[in-house]
């Protein structure tokens, strides 16, 4: 901030805004909402014209009311964010007549509150679009009456003594010419399982049970189709869980917006409240007199500067997530569900060269969200791998970028790290049996280059997900790893079982007990399209024996069968078989050592046309 910027200039912007109502309302809007992008500006405010809306900006920067950051949220081009100066938090407190820093702390427009939105800045771009897109989704110029982000409510039931507390990333009322509704924001990014929201969808109808009344639209924007109808789906099973009719919601995915919000008419009948009860405006402290002369209040200053960003500079994660790249988001992700990884396979999963994956990863280090593991953590054979972590602050940042604290993203996603003094997650476990963990990530990458290889020659092939044993493990269903391979369209789901020889058929017989009762139970129904493949990676013939015996005893009695194949690590990377995984190694349990097929082979024929074209 200038130090000569006083309330002589703020008086001076407030009179100049006086006749220019689109710039006017543009700063308003940024008073309620920081960090817009100009595409969310322009349809809030109702604008139709792109231009008016840049020049504007413009206008406001060169006027010295508005900053700007640009983050790099996505490969490419990134979208520039806007927010209010101190000059423009004094302009807006002038025009209001209430206390610019009651304002900024209310409204979360401080330069602290705008550092600690940076690491969960991709959630806040998407909540924002949402809302552009439901802005947009009706005829007529907008007018956000309310915004809460999150959205929090408690309530009590019935017979309960303690209160049932409710969230959701946001809530929103918005009126369009008198035509008003309310609508709770769930911006899904695929980030986390969608059981994550099963007991929220269960609390918010005893919620509207509780309150009664007119309730909140719910609206869901997620990835694609498939996920958009494991939510419909998900909202059916809620709903008849309890006994309950439907909650009002309308689920769309990114690419439809905001077409895929034209059945929210059908919610907005008769029954819609009117907009000055949705309006729910916090109380500000009343603008006290102030010399002309006297500086306005360092309530934003400097504080998303990009040169106060540099290493050292500070230590919040703000600051480390202001230089983030797209690049750099995305390797800390994978290090967070996946760490102990040489610089070899970092490179291989994301598709980079190992010497820039290792320059990445050293400047990632240098910011303090990773460590490299020492050789007296693991010995010195691992410690020459150059294995590496996130720490602690690496783990916030990351979970934070995937909508959750960092207990729910252990929980959901299988996030661990840490150091060896504060251990996070299931790190101590996965230090303790490096090698299986090694092990168990070697496979899935080398299926991963096997699906690049082949996308490469021309065929649709890719590993679309890999969950590690954490996120996808249930009671005492504890897989290795999970993943989805999709192939011409089609996708195969299947658990990863991989064997070092360690376990007796006991174990075996105990692990198999525990698929079985998954799949009569139905417990796979809440979590996957079907009954994944069991894929089972052992070491030697002996081993694999002992495995299809195991599985073989299991079934004595079973009404129905779970789809197990068996093969073993040799086979995987023998030079005659360059499919690796997807290769003819696989034998079923109760079939010969010598009968093999392959994992994605037609049940007809026994063959894929990968195989045998």
């Amino acid at each position: 901030m200038n130090s000569r910027t006083c309330w002589r200039n703020a008086e001076e912007a407030a009179k100049w805004l006086v006749d220019k109502d689109s710039l006017r309302s543009i700063v308003l809007l940024l008073a309620r909402l920081p960090l817009l992008p100009e595409k969310v500006i322009e349809r809030l405010g109702g604008l139709r014209r792109s231009a008016s809306v840049y020049r504007g900006l413009e206008q406001l920067r060169g006027r010295g009311l508005v900053g700007v950051l640009q983050p790099a949220l996505r490969p490419g081009h990134s979208p520039r964010l806007h927010y209010l100066s101190d000059l423009g938090l004094a302009t807006v407190a002038l025009d209001q007549g209430v206390e610019p820093g009651h304002l900024a702390r209310q409204n979360h427009l401080r330069g602290s509150d705008l550092l600690d939105l940076l690491p969960g800045l991709p959630q806040l771009a998407v909540c924002h679009e949402l809302l552009a897109a439901l802005a947009a989704s009706r005829p007529g110029r907008p007018n956000l009456l309310a915004w809460e982000r999150p959205w929090r409510r408690q309530f009590r039931r019935p017979a309960f003594k303690a209160p049932t507390r409710v969230e959701l990333p946001a809530y929103a009322a918005l009126s369009w010419e008198g035509d008003a509704a309310a609508f709770l924001l769930i911006p899904d990014l695929a980030t986390f399982p969608l059981r994550a929201y099963r007991g929220t969808l269960g609390r918010l109808l005893l919620l509207r049970s509780a309150q009664g009344g007119h309730f909140p639209t719910l609206v869901v924007a997620t990835t694609d189709r498939r996920r958009a109808a494991a939510w419909g789906q998900m909202l059916e099973d809620s709903r008849r869980a309890r006994l309950e009719a439907p909650l009002p919601a309308c689920v769309a995915t990114w690419e439809d917006l905001p077409s895929g919000l034209d059945g929210l008419a059908r919610f907005m009948g008769s029954s819609r409240p009117p907009a000055e009860g949705l309006s729910h405006r916090i109380p500000l402290k009343r603008l006290r007199s102030r010399r002309p002369c006297s500086r306005v209040p360092c309530l934003v200053g400097e504080a998303l500067s990009m040169t106060s960003a540099a290493p050292g500079a500070g230590k919040t994660l703000g600051r480390a997530a202001i230089v983030l790249s797209a690049t750099d988001r995305a390797l800390l992700d994978l290090v967070g569900r996946h760490p102990f990884q040489p610089p070899e396979r970092l490179g291989a999963v994301l598709g980079w060269q190992v010497k820039g994956a290792r320059q990445l990863r050293n400047r990632l280090i240098t910011r303090g969200l990773m460590r490299l593991l020492g050789p007296e953590e693991v010995g010195a054979d691992f410690g020459a791998l150059e294995l590496v972590e996130l720490t602690e602050g690496g783990l916030a940042l990351v979970a934070a970028q995937q909508g959750l604290t960092i207990a729910a993203s252990v929980l959901y996603n299988g996030l661990a790290g840490g150091a060896p003094d504060n251990p996070i997650g299931s790190r101590r476990q996965l230090v303790a049996h490096l090698s299986h963990t090694l092990g168990v990530d070697g496979i899935f990458v080398d299926l991963m280059e096997t699906a690049r290889r082949a996308a490469a020659s021309g065929s649709d092939e890719a590993l679309v997900e890999w969950r590690n044993a954490a996120a996808c493990s249930r009671r005492h269903l504890r897989p290795d790893g999970y993943g989805i391979y999709r192939r011409e369209s089609r996708l195969y789901g299947f658990f990863l079982e991989y064997d070092r020889g360690t376990m007796s058929a006991r174990d075996y017989l105990q692990k198999f007990a525990a698929y079985f009762e998954y799949l009569t139970t139905g417990g796979f129904d809440r979590d996957y399209e079907g009954f994944p493949t069991i894929l089972v990676v052992t070491k030697n013939r002996t081993s694999e024996e002992r495995i299809a015996r195991a599985a073989r005893a299991a079934a004595v009695g079973r009404t129905a069968g779970i789809p197990l194949l068996l093969t073993c690590e040799w086979r995987l990377a023998d030079p005659r078989n360059p499919h690796g995984l997807l290769g003819p190694v696989w034998r079923e349990p109760d079939r010969s050592f010598q009968d093999r097929r392959c994992w994605q082979a037609n049940p007809l024929t026994n063959k894929c046309s990968k195989c045998h074209p």
